[in-house]
């Protein structure tokens, strides 16, 4: 069929439908995409909210450590989400069991582990360590809910969280990186009497 030998007014037509053609091809190429990235993004500003929501409820333990200080009753709430009463070391090598416990299940690779000072207000100290470890984003999320559930309470004060500088993978998750967490995680500690 020769193009060329079609009326004017039938060559323009087809030019017109295949531009138009063309430009819902490159709508949908486009749209498509930028669709996917909105679902994703409103699923992780759903997730995001979800988090701080947790975060939140841990950051409200906290006043109720420190409301232990000031009211006796509220000292033996607090021994229930609170480490025994034991020196600073002892409290800070329970933190550190617990969160090597708590990494080990997640299947993390912990690379060092430091205790941190310990902070004492009223009867209540802060022990508590700086852990650096190796995760996938599964396992980061395992240790996360792990963290959030212990009992006595654990807390992350610190957070740093980029990607490894090795290009190591977990076996079958060839795309998912690996991710370099740097955390303090606390627990309140109830002081010696």
């Amino acid at each position: 069929m020769n193009l060329y030998g079609l009326p004017q007014n039938r060559q323009r037509l087809i030019a017109v439908s295949l531009l138009v053609a063309a430009l819902a091809i490159l709508g949908l190429g486009v749209a498509a995409p930028v669709s996917d990235i909105v679902t994703g993004k409103q699923e992780a500003i759903r997730k995001s909210e979800a988090e701080l929501a947790r975060w939140r409820g841990i950051a409200a333990s906290g006043d109720v450590m420190r409301a232990a200080i000031e009211d006796p009753s509220a000292a033996v709430r607090a021994g229930a989400i609170a480490l025994p009463a034991s020196t600073d070391a002892q409290a800070a090598a329970s933190v550190q069991a617990m969160v090597r416990r708590i990494l080990d299940n997640a299947g993390a690779d912990l690379k060092s582990v430091q205790p941190l000072d310990t902070r004492r207000t009223g009867n209540l100290r802060e022990a508590g360590v700086r852990i650096v470890a190796v995760a996938s984003q599964r396992q980061l999320d395992d240790t996360l809910f792990a963290l959030d559930h212990a009992n006595p309470r654990l807390f992350v004060r610190e957070a740093n969280i980029q990607l490894a500088s090795t290009g190591s993978r977990v076996a079958g998750e060839e795309t998912a990186p690996m991710l370099q967490l740097r955390l303090d995680v606390y627990a309140y500690a109830l002081s010696e009497e």
